[in-house]
């Protein structure tokens, strides 16, 4: 006979399982665990490859049938990202229920059958009391229903910090913003793993309930599921499933959890934490992780050297700190006999490997800024941003035969936000516009202005005196100046539209655009543009900002949905006519395509 620990185990191994699905099977005990609860089988279940996916069908699902959800997917707020999830998961629905049109969709669905997934819930559809009526006769006294097992618990504590309501890694809003509680409110919240163990070992001996074997059949064949009326929403499990020696997910060196379809989870010691924390350590700001698991501090100082301000005492080769000419043949030249021989990153780069040689550049980090490499990259840098500069004047020029009305955006700063009338204002932004900082932007309303005179040996002195910062942002500083595509036109940008287009604006190097950590007086990160929501002047979250110190040849653009390199977030954007916020849009305006046509490649 099984003990105790023996069935604990054998349903702790079952939710950390990387099997694929076995959907036949999970389908067939979804049909007989309706069975048993004495409703109609399902007629479809939907699978999607991750919860993550599957969160968006079940949140489009459960809207018509509770408030919190109706507003929730109604809101202005929403991104551009979360609402071309929401389109694909109706599409995808309407596809597979074989419905014309959204509302013959949800009329083939039926109402949630999971007790979290309306308010108000209504008893006599869900599986609530079938479940409590089967377990009420597996005892004698039914307060043993209710134990409540600790942190000492294996199987407890895994199911916790998996997919857990309150502390799972799966139901962080950083794997999957927006949809996140639905992960925590699948069928597995009112009928835990943990729940399974104490009723199989309850039925040693004896047949156990139809519904509960079949419950049990279920989770022993799919990931996390969703029930409604006439259809059953399944996820696969995932394909890996990293964890430490407390049985939490938890990574040092990529995602704790990844799914077939490549989405993934990080973590550690069984807690969500963004991917950069884990991929880019070095790059992330001390008061970011503050208060968090210490091992984590104790992580980045190893990778720093001992010391999170290592990168800021890297020694740079003497090419970075040279006044270099503006034009660009004469600065070539200057670089080549800097290099004393050939340019070989930069050759390549001008035959055509762009991506490549990027990718190589930030894989040299801190190396890239000595003096085997600094000239190359610097030509890489200056080049790319040339084209970048030839891509904005494009771009500007195609947008003002559209009849593309440019207005400027403010950006919120260092200086904090003062909130009058639901509009943001940024204090220290007003303050230094009050003593002459706005008489450039007055002046000049170009969307695109030019460094100003002088430019390249103020970066140089920022940073010798205060932070290094990635070349490519210092190249575009340099070369590019500043860009700013915020406006309006009916159809790319409209008023109050429902998508916020997040135009492309890199705001001219100033040293009030540094922000300090408060404490330590130390810089942490270069706020270089407003967040999407605020450049459709709503009120938003915070700017787009790169970290600093960071002496690599390129940093990641931070707040940004992508969290990509910023070449990679300019590539990002031309490739989206200056508008990255339809990425992921179903609807795309046409505009779009012929404002990216033929842009230069970088």
């Amino acid at each position: 006979m099984k003990s105790k620990l023996e069935i604990r185990s054998a349903w702790l191994t079952e939710l950390q399982s990387t099997s694929a699905a076995d959907r036949a099977r999970a389908e067939a005990a979804i049909a007989r665990l309706y069975a048993a609860a004495k409703f109609p089988a399902p007629r479809h279940v939907v699978w999607f490859d991750s919860p993550f996916e599957a969160s968006w069908a079940v949140a489009v699902l459960v809207a018509p049938y509770h408030q919190i959800w109706r507003d929730k997917l109604s809101s202005s707020s929403l991104s551009t990202a979360d609402r071309g999830k929401i389109d694909g998961a109706k599409a995808t629905l309407s596809r597979h229920l074989g419905a014309s049109d959204w509302n013959e969709t949800l009329r083939r669905a039926g109402a949630p059958r999971g007790a979290h997934l309306a308010w108000p819930p209504n008893p006599s559809r869900m599986f609530h009391s079938a479940f409590l009526e089967a377990r009420f006769g597996l005892v004698s006294d039914v307060s043993e229903l209710f134990v409540v097992y600790g942190e000492d618990d294996d199987l407890t504590r895994a199911e916790a910090h998996y997919a857990g309501p309150h502390r799972g890694v799966l139901r962080s809003a950083l794997c999957c913003p927006t949809t996140d509680l639905l992960i925590g409110e699948s069928f597995f919240e009112e009928y835990s793993f943990s729940k399974m163990a104490d009723d199989e070992l309850r039925t040693i001996g004896r047949d156990p309930p139809a519904l509960l074997s079949a419950a049990w059949d279920v989770a022993r064949s799919s990931g996390l599921w969703w029930p409604f009326e006439n259809l059953a929403i399944a996820s696969d499990r995932p394909s890996e499933v990293h964890l430490n020696e407390k049985f939490v997910p938890h990574r040092e060196d990529g995602p704790a959890i990844v799914f077939r379809n490549a989405d993934r989870a990080f973590a550690w010691n069984g807690k969500a934490v963004p991917e950069r924390w884990i991929l880019d350590p070095t790059s992330v700001p001390t008061r970011d992780y503050k208060g968090f698991d210490p091992t984590f501090a104790k992580f980045v100082q190893a990778k720093t050297g001992g010391t999170k301000k290592a990168p800021r005492k890297t020694k740079p080769g003497a090419i970075l700190q040279s006044v270099l000419p503006s034009d660009p043949a004469v600065r070539l030249e200057q670089l080549r006999a800097a290099a004393g021989g050939p340019l070989p990153f930069f050759e390549r780069y001008r035959a055509g490997e762009h991506v490549a040689v990027w990718k190589e550049l930030v894989a040299l980090g801190p190396g890239v800024r000595g003096d085997a490499h600094a000239a190359d990259a610097l030509a890489v840098a200056y080049a790319t941003m040339e084209r970048v500069a030839a891509n904005v004047d494009t771009l500007i020029d195609r947008l003002t035969k559209l009849g593309y009305q440019f207005k400027h955006a403010s950006r919120p700063s260092a200086g904090g936000l003062l909130q009058m009338g639901g509009m943001a204002f940024d204090i220290s932004q007003l303050l230094a516009r009050a003593a002459g900082g706005a008489k450039r932007q007055a002046a000049t309303p170009s969307p695109h202005q030019r460094p100003a005179d002088g430019l390249q040996k103020t970066l140089i002195d920022f940073e010798r005196q205060t932070a290094v910062m990635p070349l490519s942002i210092r190249a575009f500083f340099e070369v590019v100046g500043e860009v700013n595509l915020v406006g309006t036109h009916p159809s790319i940008a409209p008023r109050n539209g429902e998508t916020a287009p997040d135009p492309l604006v890199v705001d001219a190097f100033d040293e009030g655009m540094v922000e300090y950590d408060e404490e330590e007086e130390t810089p942490l990160s270069l706020m270089i543009a407003p967040d999407d929501l605020h450049k459709a002047d709503t009120s938003g979250g915070d700017p787009y900002e790169i970290a600093i110190p960071d002496p690599r040849a390129d940093g990641i653009v931070l707040n940004e949905r992508h969290e990509l390199l910023f070449v990679d977030y300019l590539r990002l954007c031309f490739r989206f006519g200056g508008f990255p916020g339809y990425e992921g849009r179903v609807v795309v305006p046409p505009e779009i395509e012929t404002l990216s046509r033929g842009l230069r490649e970088f």
